[in-house]
């Protein structure tokens, strides 16, 4: 066995057969710092693809996450591009978000599950309700738990038989 010096502060240890053939070294500080590099190269790596035939040919030794730019091949993408996620352990591909949603446009006419009313009447409606002009008295309003009418949390009570 021997200790080589590298450097001031170092020294590397070899380890040789009595034949003198084979010759060994234990790992050493550039040893340690490569693999740190490549290890931390390696995360949050994002391979970016043409398209899904283009994913599909990529020869991936890890998980790994791929934006598609066109992943119109994908048959839950309409267009536009994907961004999907690689998991090594069983060559499965999950997609994670689809970019076609980024040029949303809304509009009232093609909204689901909307009220019936138009937006314009919900509008009125809403401006309404803060500027009444006896809305303070309005919010005394109210019913008891066992459906009285009340005001202002006290009950009202009639009496006596109205002839309508």
């Amino acid at each position: 066995m021997y200790l080589v010096a590298a450097g001031k502060e170092h020294f590397e240890m070899l380890a040789v057969t009595k034949d003198k053939q084979k010759v060994r070294r234990t790992i050493n500080t550039a040893d340690v710092d490569e693999r740190i590099n490549k290890a931390i190269s390696e995360l949050g790596a994002l391979e970016i693809v043409a398209n899904i035939a283009a994913r599909d040919a990529l020869s991936l030794s890890a998980n790994a996450m791929v934006l598609v730019l066109d992943a119109s091949a994908d048959s839950t993408v309409k267009a536009g591009g994907a961004t999907y996620a690689y998991s090594h352990s069983d060559t499965s591909w999950t997609k994670i978000s689809e970019a076609e949603s980024l040029d949303l446009a809304l509009s009232w006419a093609n909204l689901t599950g909307k009220p019936t009313s138009t937006a314009a009447e919900i509008d009125t409606a809403v401006g309404n309700a803060r500027g009444h002009a006896n809305l303070s008295e309005l919010k005394k309003i109210g019913q008891a738990p066992n459906g009285t009418m009340q005001y202002d949390g006290v009950d009202l009570v009639t009496s006596g038989t109205a002839a309508w």
